[in-house]
């Protein structure tokens, strides 16, 4: 599988996992940390608006995940603003 297919599947697994009420919460955020130079400013962003506008985060596991994620992309979105600036 080439990055861009990887990048598109794992996308729909946030997608998918966004909200629903089982282990997919965990292994996602998992796995999205772990290919996280797969992803552009774009997609931490709309990680992090995604987060913010679902209105059922699933249980308190889930919720601390999402929070966990949402905290990892604005840190990947400051430390590519912080190395734009010194260019």
């Amino acid at each position: 599988m080439n990055k861009a297919d990887l990048r598109l599947t794992i996308l729909g697994c946030f997608r998918y996992s966004l909200g629903r009420m089982t282990y997919m919460p965990s292994h996602t955020v998992t796995i999205i940390k772990e290919n996280e130079h797969l992803f552009n400013r774009a997609d931490w962003f709309a990680f992090i608006r995604e987060i913010d506008l679902e209105p059922n985060l699933g249980m308190a596991c889930d919720k601390k995940q999402w929070g966990d994620l949402r905290e990892f992309a604005r840190n990947k979105l400051n430390s590519q603003t912080n190395e734009e600036t010194k260019k």
